[in-house]
This record gives C-alpha cells, structure tokens and sequence, in this order.
C-alpha cells in the first residue's frame, strides 16, 4: 500500500513539474517568435565616405551586397510605422554585431555601387530581422522626400 502512495506522490510531481516546464517555456518561444516578426519599412539615410576618410566617432554602417561588402556613414535611420514597438534603435542594436550590418537584396540592390564619395542617399526599403535583409524599394538623393517622425 505504501508503494502505491510514493508512486501516486511521485506521479503526481512529474506532471505538475511537466506542467510547469510548459508554462516558463511558453513565453520564451513567442519572445523568440516576436524577434522574427514582419518585416520592417525602414529607411537609412547614408554618406559614401571619401577615399582615406578617417571616420572618428561617426557611425558607421557595412551593407553587403552579394560578395561585396560597402562602408558608409549612417547620417540618420527610421523605421516608418505607427508603432512604437519597434524603434531604429532596436533594429541597430540588433544588426551592429554583425558583418555587413544588412544584407542588401532587391531590384534597386545595385544602388550602393552608384553611390559617389560625398553623396548622401536616402534609402527606403523592407528590414527583416531574422537574416538581417533589407530589400530596398526607393533611393533618392539627399535627405529624400521622406521626413522621419523621430530622429535618434
């Protein structure tokens, strides 16, 4: 009788153990999930640096493009939604680790290589987070057309 009750104990451990490994799991898969997400209208505003140009404490940002990799300076980026739930900040955090920062996909891909020592462009284009391409839809000289809700 006695084996029965630690049986019955023990079984009864297990599923409220089994129970709770899915409650504490549940959350952290859709965290996971979440950082997949749609992707994100985002807009980069960038300068080609000229030949030799020492950086200093500008940002720099690496786009790759096939098998090149480009250097620019990020004068300002944007996300272009309503929702404060994501934020460039966010995007740039995510994407700064790594080399070149964005994968660079799209018909207006061949962009970058047009883009002359001094010139400063304004792209616009889909970001998604989970293999860090930006296809881009939109490239205009300057500041662009565009004006962004918050600079950061």
């Amino acid at each position: 009788m006695r084996a029965n009750h630690s049986r019955a104990a023990l079984a009864a451990v297990a599923i409220i153990a089994a129970f709770s490994l899915v409650a504490i799991s549940a959350p952290v898969a859709h965290a996971q999930m979440s950082a997949m997400g749609m992707p994100i209208p985002t807009t980069l505003v960038i300068t080609k640096p000229a030949p030799g140009q020492i950086f200093g404490n500008q940002t720099v940002v690496t786009l790759g493009v096939g098998t090149k990799k480009y250097k620019f300076i990020l004068n300002d980026g944007y996300v272009n939604t309503m929702s404060d739930r994501v934020r460039f900040p966010d995007v740039w955090q995510y994407v700064r680790i790594h080399q070149p920062n964005f994968v660079v996909q799209g018909v207006g891909a061949d962009t970058f290589e047009k883009i002359e020592p001094g010139q400063q462009m304004t792209i616009s284009g889909m970001f998604a987070p989970l293999d860090r391409t930006f296809e881009v839809e939109n490239a205009q000289l300057g500041k662009g057309a565009l004006n962004p809700q918050k600079h950061y």
